[in-house]
């Protein structure tokens, strides 16, 4: 009882010093109990300039147990790659599922192969998922603003890489 206790009081605690505010998104808990309708600040329909093309990004809104997103890169008037991503509600938390592709929708990724990132942390504008071999990690971030930023952080032969798109809501 006391330890149940002393455990209540240390994260009332940290979440008073702003360690542990899960509105922060940097609680270091995997979150629970979050659903897709927890993630509806990734919808829309986000564009950025990046590499001297146009991305554009497109969330739908949450329906059934999933969010379906595409993205796509286009550079000198020409479609460069493509991505199909969903988040799917799993009874572990929202799961981001990703497939890349080339023009004419050849994929990258072998026919069964899909990157799964499972939602790591959570706060009322940031969701962080993370591949379970932690070799990769998106962070999406909505502003004020009206943009989102999508931190991609990965290690490649060793060395940590991470490369942000900031995005600003088309519509």
């Amino acid at each position: 009882m006391r330890q149940h206790i002393a455990q209540i009081i240390l994260v009332v605690l940290l979440a008073l010093s702003g360690v542990a505010n899960p509105s922060s998104g940097q609680t270091g808990q995997i979150p629970s109990g979050v659903t897709l309708a927890d993630l509806s600040f990734i919808t829309g329909l986000w564009r950025a300039d990046w590499n001297g093309g146009v991305g554009e990004e497109h969330w739908s809104a949450a329906s059934g147990d999933s969010m379906m997103g595409t993205f796509r890169f286009v550079k000198d008037g020409k479609g460069r790659f493509y991505e199909l991503m969903l988040i799917e509600q799993t009874p572990d938390g929202p799961v981001l599922r990703l497939k890349h592709f080339n023009a004419g929708l050849i994929g990258w990724e072998d026919k069964a192969q899909v990157y799964s990132f499972h939602l790591v942390d959570y706060g009322k504008t940031v969701a962080v998922f993370e591949l379970e071999n932690k070799s990769s990690r998106l962070t999406y971030r909505a502003f004020p603003t009206g943009e989102l930023s999508v931190l991609l952080e990965h290690t490649k032969d060793a060395k940590q890489k991470a490369e942000e798109f900031k995005f600003k809501r088309a519509m």
